[in-house]
């Protein structure tokens, strides 16, 4: 009896919880989304600056939909997600760390030399045919 009572309490908490999160970005799929947004804000303030004030909002606007349709997102589910991390700060604390880690990442590899790839030499080319 008490184990079906604790197993329905359980049930219970678990669909509740999946109910309230229904639509909220994940924190994986959210960082990439406001890492890309970011990303977008810095080439259009460095980019679009002649034009007027409304023309400017027009072109932003149009970015950040060309950002949500690259991640596979609507504008309604980013700013749900974006409202539900405001109002949960231990989920938010862990989604800002988690995007500075990324952009650290992401910066460390932009600036990363490429290799150049090496012929290889007679004897290898050899070596590989056999």
């Amino acid at each position: 009896m008490k184990r079906r009572i604790a197993c329905i309490f359980c049930l219970t908490i678990f669909l509740t919880f999946c109910k309230s999160n229904k639509g909220i970005l994940p924190i994986n799929q959210m960082k990439v989304v406001m890492w890309d947004m970011l990303l977008a804000d810095n080439w259009f303030a460095q980019t679009i600056l002649k034009d007027s004030t409304a023309q400017k909002n027009k072109k932003n606007i149009h970015l950040y939909e060309s950002v949500f349709k690259q991640d596979g997102t609507t504008k309604e589910q980013f700013y749900k997600s974006y409202r539900y991390y405001q109002t949960n700060k231990k989920e938010l604390t862990i989604l800002l760390d988690s995007l500075e880690a990324y952009g650290t990442r992401a910066k460390v590899v932009s600036e990363a030399k490429p290799v150049k790839p090496t012929k290889p030499s007679i004897s290898q080319l050899i070596k590989a045919a056999k």
